[in-house]
């Protein structure tokens, strides 16, 4: 039902579909915080070592100022020292932002791997639809997101300063180094309480972000039961099937009785046809067997045919409840079978092998 509302969880097969789909529980600023955390202790790391390139090169500069000829001889050798020091420099933080972008996403999306989230859709360029985004709760809180953020930085980066400013002022007297160290002092301070906070939004945005999720792949009733009769199959379509097989394996069953030795009875609830292959059985087997209505059919072709019938109600009842069809009697049945055989071949002149 369209309107059915939906509230039971996903079954496994729906999140196996919706991943496919590229659909999966995925937090942005679980990389962001992830990645601005990284950026921040890689610098940290590295900060002796990225400054005694970028002094290192800054000297070389200096000390060639008014004494180094720029000519298109040395332009391509003053490029690529350039590019060395910057690589060498920026190139760990880089490199180590990569990482933190692509790791979390690996790990939240658990490796998923679609082309499909990429495919255009034509529902995108619909502009009603794009005014319900701008509306949607997803946007909405977003937006709030955003606002806080900016709002929570702003009042850290302000309290901060606040609180050193006399000492920044004091700073004014110190040496170059020492102003460096304090300045550089404060900006950790700041980064730290900054990371601290984005930790807090990751958390409650995962938190949102698996609501929401969870939500949106909520099922109604109806569409479990759907789900149930597509991987289990339709009761009725299955019933219809297993009457079809059922209706062959009978027609198959009837044209076995032209070929039997013998036709056991109760007299019409039950009919066993036997036949036994001296040749090739180590005992009789049962070709046919039938219940009242299948019972009467099976007696039916056997008299068009000639097949000597004998009424045998216990045996007739043991042959239907024991033997399979396709099977030899067992031996338990040997005794009773092999006075019926004996009857009827002596009426056909036959011998019976013990």
């Amino acid at each position: 039902m369209a309107g059915e509302e939906k509230t039971e969880k996903a079954t496994p097969k729906k999140r196996r579909d919706q991943r496919k789909e590229g659909n999966v529980l995925q937090s942005k600023e679980i990389v962001t915080a992830a990645s601005v955390l990284g950026i921040f202790f890689a610098a940290r790391l590295l900060s002796e070592f990225m400054l005694k390139n970028l002094l290192a090169y800054s000297t070389r500069i200096y000390e060639s100022v008014g004494t180094f000829d720029l000519n298109p001889d040395n332009f391509m050798s003053v490029v690529v020292d350039m590019i060395t020091v910057i690589v060498i420099v920026v190139g760990p933080i880089c490199a180590v932002a990569m990482l933190l972008g692509i790791i979390p996403t690996v790990a939240q999306t658990r490796g998923l791997f679609t082309m499909k989230a990429l495919m255009p859709k034509f529902s995108r360029l619909n502009p009603l639809e794009g005014i319900k985004k701008l509306f949607s709760m997803q946007a909405v809180v977003g937006i709030l997101k955003g606002l806080i953020e900016v709002v929570v930085i702003g009042w850290l980066i302000y309290s901060e300063i606040r609180d050193r400013m006399p000492v920044i002022i004091s700073m004014s007297d110190a040496g170059l180094m020492q102003g460096l160290a304090y300045t550089g002092l404060t900006i950790y301070d700041m980064v730290m309480l900054i990371c601290i906070m984005l930790v807090f939004v990751a958390a409650g945005d995962f938190l949102f972000q698996w609501w929401q999720f969870e939500k949106k792949l909520k099922m109604s009733k109806q569409e479990i039961k759907e789900e149930f009769k597509q991987m289990e199959g339709d009761p009725q379509v299955k019933s219809k099937i297993k009457q079809r097989q059922q209706q062959m394996a009978q027609s198959r069953m009837m044209q076995e009785v032209p070929s039997a030795d013998v036709i056991i009875r109760n007299p019409t609830h039950y009919a066993v046809a036997l036949r036994y292959d001296q040749e090739k059985n180590r005992a009789p087997q049962v070709i046919a067997k039938g219940k009242d209505f299948l019972a009467r059919k099976i007696v039916e072709i056997a008299e068009e045919h000639d097949i000597y019938c004998m009424e045998n109600p216990p045996l007739a009842r043991a042959l239907y409840a024991q033997v399979d069809l396709g099977r030899e009697i067992p031996y338990e049945l040997y005794d009773a079978v092999a006075e019926v055989l004996t009857v009827v071949y002596k009426e056909k002149n036959k011998t019976l092998r013990a």
